[in-house]
This record gives structure tokens, sequence and C-alpha cells, in this order.
């Protein structure tokens, strides 16, 4: 079963299973968290409430040690120091809630590319290449962002006892205080520490268990590219070979099929005689539903991509200022990680614009549209129509996911910083 939760036996090496091993291997990791909405029959668990529990305490903590911070000592400083980890807070809210509203949206994608996983190793050559290289990449991405998570948390939790051996001072992992615990007296220093560590331990791990749901869905819009290339140039043979009229047609109409999944993600299935009768571009294009798969990421992603920028933007803000003004010694460390997080996913969104862009190229320079007869090379200026006009990743519909606006808002940050540190 497509859905089912089963492992993947480590005999086989066939492309699928490669796919089927990196999705079992997220899905284990999101039931962790109570998050596995792959699952056709996912309901809220217990898991899931505990999740949405430590959530709300760790946001009323927060709001808790502004209060007292501010409060004791008058300083505006000591809430850019609590907020340095609200961010990542807020992105693990935003990312539960998404997914538990949107479970089909997710299925749909997932169904779609075990299947294409499923059909195209079947065949042989430049198929199976692109295959294994798109599975590679997402391989070394998410050993990357695992990587990325481990150092990041492990350099947070033990920094606090490395400073404390050389400077002989406390400081805690996080910032966030919990009301009748003393962080000044050593048995609330040592249970602040710990909780601080179990909940930094559990943030980054049902951070990186979404980001992967995220990561292979998106990263993947340049497999349906490459896999429309193969297409083409197995069309360019056909021409080569003096193939019958109605093998080019047929062809012909497997590659708009192909192209409208990269546009328009089927939402009904289409009869060969949908293409076949259709007597102009206009019946075509009226054959095939409107819900694109990248409308599908931006639908599961909008809110996800606005927490995922603001937060990590607002986390290098306050982080920044703490570490120039030496307020809290391990602040370092969240900023890197705060700047990988951001250029992460706007680099995924020039990923995606890059794939666009180069789709428009592949059908036009990879394809013998002079070779075709009249009727097939109408689909071929459809198709050429169609991507010049696709859809990409944005930040809340305002401004475009790309490093480019990665760039705009680490000047901004840093604009913002350099004012408040003349205050």
């Amino acid at each position: 079963m497509v859905l089912g939760l089963k492992s993947v036996p480590a005999e086989d090496k066939s492309c699928l299973a490669g796919y089927s091993r990196i999705i079992y291997m997220i899905r284990v990791c999101t039931r962790i968290v109570g998050a596995d909405v792959i699952d056709p029959n996912y309901r809220l668990t217990w898991v899931t409430y505990i999740i949405i529990s430590l959530l709300t305490n760790f946001f009323l903590c927060t709001f808790y040690s502004m209060y007292v911070g501010y409060k004791s000592s008058g300083d505006f400083t000591v809430i850019l120091q609590v907020i340095c980890f609200v961010g990542a807070g807020v992105q693990a809210t935003v990312k539960l809630i998404c997914f538990i509203n949107y479970p089909d949206t997710l299925r749909v994608s997932q169904i779609f590319l075990h299947e294409t996983y499923k059909k195209y190793e079947k065949f042989e050559g430049q198929y199976t290449v692109v295959l294994q290289r798109s599975l590679d990449m997402t391989r070394m991405i998410i050993k990357a962002i695992a990587c990325m998570y481990i150092m990041i948390a492990i350099s947070l939790i033990f920094f606090p006892l490395v400073y404390y051996i050389v400077q002989k001072k406390k400081i805690l992992i996080m910032q966030f205080l919990v009301p009748g615990l003393d962080p000044y007296s050593n048995h609330g220093f040592f249970l602040l520490t710990c909780l601080h560590a179990s909940c930094l331990c559990l943030g980054a791990f049902g951070n990186f268990s979404s980001d992967m749901y995220i990561l292979i869905f998106i990263g993947n819009v340049s497999l349906v590219k490459n896999i429309l290339r193969c297409k083409l140039n197995d069309l360019n043979v056909r021409l080569e070979q003096g193939a019958e009229p109605a093998e080019v047609r047929y062809a012909m109409q497997d590659i708009v099929r192909w192209h409208m999944e990269y546009l328009k993600q089927l939402k009904y299935e289409v009869k060969i005689h949908d293409i076949t009768n259709s007597k102009n571009c206009c019946e075509l294009t009226n054959s095939f539903s409107i819900s694109s798969m990248l409308d599908r990421m931006q639908l599961i992603c909008f809110w996800i991509i606005i927490a995922m920028v603001g937060c990590n933007a607002m986390s290098i803000l306050a982080t920044m200022y703490c570490h120039l003004n030496g307020i809290w010694p391990a602040a370092s460390f969240l900023l890197i990680f705060s700047f990988m997080n951001l250029y992460l996913y706007c680099g995924l969104g020039t990923m995606v614009d890059t794939a666009n862009e180069d789709c428009v190229d592949v059908i036009y320079t990879e394809c013998r549209w002079y070779d075709l007869p009249v009727v097939e090379q109408r689909f071929i200026l459809l198709m050429l129509r169609k991507a010049q006009n696709t859809s990409s990743l944005n930040i809340g519909s305002m401004m475009p996911l790309t490093v480019n606006t990665a760039l705009q808002l680490t000047k901004t940050v840093y604009s913002l910083v350099m004012v408040l540190m003349r205050e």
C-alpha cells in the first residue's frame, strides 16, 4: 500500500525502494511527534496533544520571562534575549497546524511521487539516471539538515558547561524561566537546565521532521522537469527513426500530460480522447484542472514560509544584538542556525524558479518541434505559454521566496541592529 507505514528490505536497491526508505524514515520521525499526516487514518493522538501542551507552556513561560526580566531590570534588551528562541517555537506551531489542516494535500503529493518512481524506474537509460540523481540529492540534503540540527543542539546544550569551566559563571541553555524555579539556586538552575535541554532536543527533532516533508516535496520539482526532458529526447529519437504519425501523436500526448503534471497536477483522470479529439489549444487547456503541484505546496507552505522567514529574521535580529553586546555568550550558535535556516528556505524558492526557467528552455531547445506536424506544434506552443506563466513560491504573496530576498532581509536586519546599538 502506497501510504502504509512499513520498512523496505535492505537488499532492494531500486529507486522506488530508495524513495520509500526516505518516506519511511520521515514518517517514523513525524509519528514520534504525533504528526504522521501521511497516514490515511491519521487522527490527533495523545502525543499530539502533549506536543500542543508543551508549545503552549513554552509561550506562557516566555511571556512570563519577559515580564519578570523587564520588571526587575527595566532594560528592553532582556526582551530581545528572551525572544531569541521564540521563532523556533512559532515555526513548530505553524508547521503542526498546517500539516493537521492539509493532510490530504500532502498525501496527494506523496502518491504522485511514489507513482512517478514506480513507473519510471522500469524505463532504462536516462530515466533511471534522473531518478537516482534526485534520490542522491535528497539524501544529501537530509543528511546536511540533520547534521545542522544535531551540531547546533549539541553546541547550545554543552556550551554552558564549557563556559562554566572556563569562566566560572552559570548561564542557561535557553532564556525562558519557569514560575517557582529560582535560576540563581543550584536546585533551580539544575532543573531549568534539564528542562531547557529537553525542550531544545524535542524542538530540533520536531522542526527537522517537518522540514523533511517540505524539502522532499518541493525539492522534487526538478525531478519532474528532468523526466520531461527525457520524454522529449525519446520523441526526438522517434522522429529520427521516421516513426508513424500515430506513434508521434501518442508520444506527444504523453509529453503534454506530463507537462500538465508539472504545471497542473491532474485532479481528475483525463482520457486519451480528451486530447486526441481536441481541435485547438483552448480545448486542451480546459481538459485539465487548475490545481498545480506548486500551488498545493504554496497552499501548505503559505503560513509556514511566512513564519520561517519572519521568525528567522527576528531571531537573527535578537541574537546578533545579544552577540555584539556580549549579553548572551551562546548567541553565535543560534545566529548561525537562523542564517542557515533562512537561506535554506529561500534557496528552495530559487531552485523552483530555476526549474521553471529550465522547463521553458527544455521545451524549446530539447524538442525538434520543427519536424512535428502542425497539430503537435500547437501543443508545443501551449506548453511554452503555460511554462512562461508558472507559479513560484512567495512570501505571503508579497515578495518572491529567493536567495536575493534573503540578502535584502539580511541587510535590513543588520541596519536595524546598528540602530539599536546606537541607543
